[in-house]
């Protein structure tokens, strides 16, 4: 565990960012024709508010929450709360450190999420992340920022799915004497269990945003006659990076494609 550093570790990772602009994604264009964005639903408006880092500092309190469309600023005064458009973070080329820089006319705020072990002074809590930044309101004193983060992993995760296609072949569920194989994922403790299709699943997730990595995969051992299946499933969820959730069912990808899909079990 480690504590929250000093003024001077901020000032120095401000300065590593100083001088790096954002860049364009791959196939962004500065222009989109209007008639080709698909209009958007009632659930992606609602996807959209949901935060998934919320982040909290002490001397003073403060809080920072981070969603896809704004990110909030938070004090016990609440008329010095804000809200500002999302825009997009600068990531370190060799460390899981993000920065952020937004301003307006009266408002510039940076700071820094840095993944490691954090403490937030106010309990045994362990967090996964350190936030660092730097608040200045027009011709204020800087306010130097120190906290601890954590992302939320999606609430519409924590359900029991069923699996009904891997690595492009459908599943048969007369194949799998105990029932089909399932994950039941628990979003709060950031964990998952279930059935292969024979022996018991079991790991933790890694979040960020739209990541998702399915991570310390262990399983029973007991020779099965679908044994195979089972193996697929391992390895496509180990190479998991991405996630989507449309009409009851669970899609998980990586950069080759459809790894597996998986119904809502009500």
């Amino acid at each position: 565990m480690k504590h929250l550093n000093s003024g001077i570790v901020v000032l120095a990772l401000v300065f590593l960012f100083a001088s790096c602009k954002p860049k364009p994604s791959e196939g962004e264009v500065s222009k989109t024709d209007s008639s080709s964005v698909e209009k958007p639903t009632a659930e992606k408006a609602e996807e959209s508010k949901l935060a998934y880092f919320k982040a909290v500092g002490t001397e003073p309190f403060w809080g920072i929450e981070i969603s896809k469309d704004s990110i909030k600023f938070t004090v016990p005064e609440k008329d010095q709360n804000f809200a500002v458009a999302f825009v997009k973070p600068n990531r370190a080329m060799d460390a899981n450190i993000l920065n952020y820089r937004v301003k307006t006319d009266s408002i510039s705020l940076e700071f820094t999420v840095i993944l490691g072990d954090c403490s937030d002074g106010m309990s045994d809590r362990v967090h996964k992340y350190s936030v660092k930044g730097i608040l200045k309101r027009g011709d204020s004193k800087e306010q130097i920022l120190t906290g601890c983060g954590n992302y939320i992993i999606d609430y519409r995760l924590h359900d029991i799915w069923a699996l009904e296609e891997v690595e492009g072949k459908k599943i048969d569920p007369e194949d799998f004497k105990k029932g089909v194989p399932n994950l039941e994922i628990f979003a709060e403790e950031a964990r998952f269990s279930g059935l292969a299709g024979c022996n018991s699943i079991g790991g933790k997730l890694f979040f960020e945003n739209d990541l998702l990595r399915f991570t310390d995969i262990v399983t029973t051992e007991m020779m099965c006659d679908n044994f195979k299946t089972e193996k697929t499933l391992v390895k496509a969820l180990e190479s998991t990076t991405r996630y989507e959730l449309k009409d009851n069912k669970l899609y998980l990808f990586n950069p080759e494609g459809t790894k597996a899909i998986f119904r809502k079990v009500d």
